[in-house]
């Protein structure tokens, strides 16, 4: 779903094919490859939009656009990158590759050619990717560490019994290719989704003590018919200073948006917020940022 749309701007953004300021005009319809493609979100589209307001209001007629001028090879090229359809290397087994909707998935599985209008739908999200939970998670690690994509653990050590370490996981990362003001314009979109009024994800944060840079995402399944689509949120947190993302998956949970009210949950959790004296320590320590 939508929360692809972050990858599809840094694709466009690295190949050059827009800057942040890049004005695309939605109408509520454009067609690419023969297919029509609609805005979901309002009826007469969003207008003349750049990419911050793009991401905050996951206008689908931009990112279409934008996607089909980048190219399905730059867009697959730079998913690679972020670990998107591939293992992430986490210590257990099976770990599950995911579907990287791309060229040579469609010739090699399904044994047909690819569309352009293949590259309007994937740029969004659509049409094959299916990713795990993890891999979004660490994508989203990965913009929050401006470009460095580490290899997930979930054992950090082992120790024995008198104290000593029998094993310490040793941190392993790789630092992407990208330029620092592509990470800066994704980060101000993606602030924007949780603090600005037309952001997706704004009702679910807004009286949250610090900003959460996040992203909403809704991934058709092709059942829609009988039940609803599946709902996800992806996030980092402190904005200005991150130390934890969060993937939420909900099957059948109707609207990104509606998950954005677990990750809160997360995030209260992970910092005390339900706990008043450490939720003190952290308005004392100037963690606490408001940009509102």
């Amino acid at each position: 779903g939508s929360t692809f749309k972050p990858l599809t701007a840094i694709a466009a953004l690295e190949e050059g094919v827009i800057t942040p300021q890049t004005p695309v005009y939605d109408r509520g319809i454009v067609n690419i490859g023969g297919k029509d493609f609609f805005c979901l979100e309002f009826k007469y589209g969003h207008g003349m939009l750049t990419l911050k307001p793009a991401l905050e209001t996951s206008c689908n007629i931009y990112f279409h656009e934008i996607g089909y001028r980048t190219g399905i090879d730059n867009i697959s090229k730079w998913a690679r990158y972020f670990g998107l359809g591939n293992l992430t290397g986490v210590d257990i087994p099976s770990e599950s590759r995911g579907i990287l909707a791309c060229r040579e998935y469609k010739e090699n599985v399904l044994k047909e050619n690819w569309w352009i209008a293949d590259t309007a739908q994937a740029a969004i999200g659509q049409i094959y990717h299916s990713f795990t939970p993890l891999q979004l998670a660490n994508y989203i690690a990965t913009i929050a560490n401006g470009g460095k994509r580490y290899r997930p653990f979930l054992i950090k050590r082992v120790v024995k019994y008198d104290g000593s370490i029998v094993n310490e996981t040793v941190p392993e990362y790789e630092e992407l290719p990208i330029k620092p003001e592509t990470i800066d314009a994704i980060k101000d979109g993606m602030v924007a989704v949780t603090t600005s009024i037309d952001g997706t994800a704004q009702k679910a944060f807004q009286d949250f003590p610090f900003n959460v840079a996040g992203k909403t995402g809704t991934a058709e399944t092709g059942r829609e018919s009988k039940e609803s689509s599946n709902a996800l949120f992806v996030c980092y947190a402190p904005a200005h200073k991150p130390e934890i993302a969060v993937a939420v998956v909900v099957e059948k949970g109707v609207w990104g948006s509606y998950t954005a009210a677990i990750a809160r949950d997360v995030l209260e959790e992970y910092f005390g917020l339900n706990n008043r004296n450490k939720y003190n320590d952290v308005i004392e320590s100037g963690e606490a940022v408001f940009t509102r």
